[in-house]
């Protein structure tokens, strides 16, 4: 596969930076031509007035026609910069014929040459600028030789005063390239990592797939979601998790193209930009992506491709972003044809996460932590896989629950709470129409049914809870204690546990705590230990 040149990024700043630019240097035109008019007239007994009354009006219908023009589309053009060069250039020429048919170089109309330089510091670039000011003070030197009558003193003084603004313009260009591109890394930047934010990466992908529309080459975006990181930072701490999140931006860009642009879009997500890449050449690249973060931490990946998936950027992420969540699930189920039939449920369960106020890793947490209490029990094979399931469909009952009541800040009403009790059933309902896990409709049915016979919503006690629910209690239980809520802070891990063995017998089955404790004891990295 051939590297790509990277695409022109187009800097929504820097076009309404030009777009004002546009507006003061046509409101400057206007002014200038203006008093130039009146000058024209006031001295009107001088040779020339006509011809020099016509270049100003020449002067203000360009500025006139420049307003007409398609000026978004130009800057953001390639040729955004050569046509404000010549417009500039076009400018200085009619101030040098204006100059010479009042009399040359002594003309008070000289100053205006002043006016392209001091203009042309503040909005142009110093490639940009360079090539104006040598022209706009050669071209006042040239009038003021051509005639041969000018004072060499004062055409020298003139000039190097010109010259001197010229060079001071310049350095004042180069200061706004400076601070333009300081600005532009620290906007576009992750401060932590040092790849691209969400804002840097969705240009890079705008761009790249606008290049892809004009030579009709394909792009890929590969979504890479961490594995449960949030446990590395429950136990480890945030300077291992922070330093582990370099580590892995790291080793992806040692995996990728040099064509390819990485992005952190979110705490634990990652993205890999791959333009010319077909959706062959994106699933190499996020295996070797995989591959190199396996000695440390899974990662899940979901690819989508242009045009087959989308032509524009939020249709590619949506797509990206659905295949990954399905990967989540497909981890449990093998097939392609399983892994469609549960799309929907995956989407409804992400979508529930992200109305409950609550991370929107929680039912992939609550997954781990349920495979994880069922290992220790002796849970394997495909009944451990239904389990995985079972857990990341567990709040999919909550979708048509009110958002007034899933984001309520405070405690609930009876009447609300009554409410939230019927998504279990709603769950189990909903889950049961997928063919191929039907079997696990009872268990999110009873998911919150308490082991003393308290919870709901048939109120079984003990042994008659089926014990993948028990299990999905302690899994949930444990992980709404460790997130922050917005009525309350998270508990630390040790905090969580104490909640469990208190509640042990009573909400809990005490020997799933206990299961759930000696994972916890024995395994160094907890979350993530198991791959959803």
């Amino acid at each position: 596969m051939a590297e790509q040149e990277p695409a022109r990024i187009v800097d929504v700043s820097e076009v309404h930076l030009r777009l004002a630019m546009v507006k003061a240097a046509v409101w400057l035109t206007f002014t200038v031509c203006g008093a130039g008019l009146a000058y024209a007239l006031v001295t009107w007994e001088q040779p020339h007035r006509e011809l020099m009354l016509t270049l100003f009006g020449v002067t203000a219908i360009s500025g006139l026609l420049v307003v007409l023009l398609p000026i978004q589309r130009i800057i953001r053009s390639r040729f955004n910069e050569p046509f404000f060069v010549l417009w500039c250039l076009g400018q200085i020429g009619l101030i040098g014929a204006i100059v010479m048919l009042d009399g040359g170089a002594p003309s008070p109309l000289s100053v205006l040459f002043f006016l392209p330089l001091v203009f042309a510091a503040l909005f142009y670039p110093l490639r940009s600028f360079v090539p104006v000011g040598a022209i706009d003070v050669l071209t006042f030197v040239g009038i003021g030789g051509a005639d041969g009558k000018t004072d060499p003193t004062y055409l020298g003084f003139v000039a190097a005063c010109l010259a001197s603004t010229a060079v001071m313009c310049a350095w004042q260009a180069q200061n706004h390239d400076q601070q333009r591109e300081r600005l532009t890394e620290v906007s576009r930047t992750d401060p932590l990592t040092g790849c691209l934010n969400r804002r840097g990466f969705g240009e890079r992908v705008k761009a790249e797939l606008d290049e892809a529309l004009r030579r009709g080459r394909s792009v890929s975006i590969v979504m890479l979601d961490l594995d449960n990181f949030k446990g590395v930072n429950d136990v480890d701490g945030h300077a291992a998790g922070d330093e582990l999140l370099c580590w892995v931006v790291n080793q992806i860009k040692l995996a990728i193209r040099p064509a390819d642009s990485v992005g952190r879009l979110g705490g634990d997500e990652f993205a890999v930009l791959a333009p010319g890449a077909s959706e062959p050449n994106a699933e190499e690249i996020a295996g070797r992506v995989r591959e190199a973060l396996s000695e440390r931490i899974g990662v899940t990946s979901g690819i989508a491709s242009y045009p087959v998936d989308g032509v524009e950027r939020d249709d590619l992420y949506r797509q990206a972003d659905a295949r990954l969540y399905e990967m989540k699930l497909g981890h449990a189920t093998h097939g392609k044809h399983r892994r469609r039939e549960l799309s929907w449920a995956a989407a409804l369960a992400r979508a529930v996460d992200a109305r409950m106020a609550v991370p929107v890793e929680h039912s992939s947490r609550v997954a781990t932590y349920a495979a994880a209490i069922a290992q220790q029990l002796g849970w394997e094979g495909e009944s451990l896989e239904q389990l995985r399931i079972a857990a990341m469909l567990h709040d999919v009952g909550k979708a048509p629950v009110p958002d007034r009541i899933l984001q309520k800040p405070g405690p609930l009403t009876e009447e609300e709470f009554e409410e939230v009790k019927k998504h279990p059933a709603t769950g189990a309902d909903l889950v049961s129409r997928v063919n191929g896990v039907e079997v696990i409709g009872p268990w999110i049915r009873h998911s919150h049914e308490n082991f003393d016979g308290s919870g709901y919503p048939a109120g079984l006690k003990g042994e008659q809870i089926p014990l993948a629910s028990r299990i999905l209690l302690v899994a949930d239980a444990f992980d709404a204690m460790t997130s922050d809520r917005p009525y309350r802070a998270a508990l630390s891990r040790q905090q969580a546990l104490d909640q469990l063995q208190r509640n042990a017998g009573r909400q809990f089955d005490p020997r799933c705590v206990r299961a759930f404790e000696d994972y916890l004891e024995c395994s160094p990295h907890p979350i993530g230990a198991t791959e959803i």
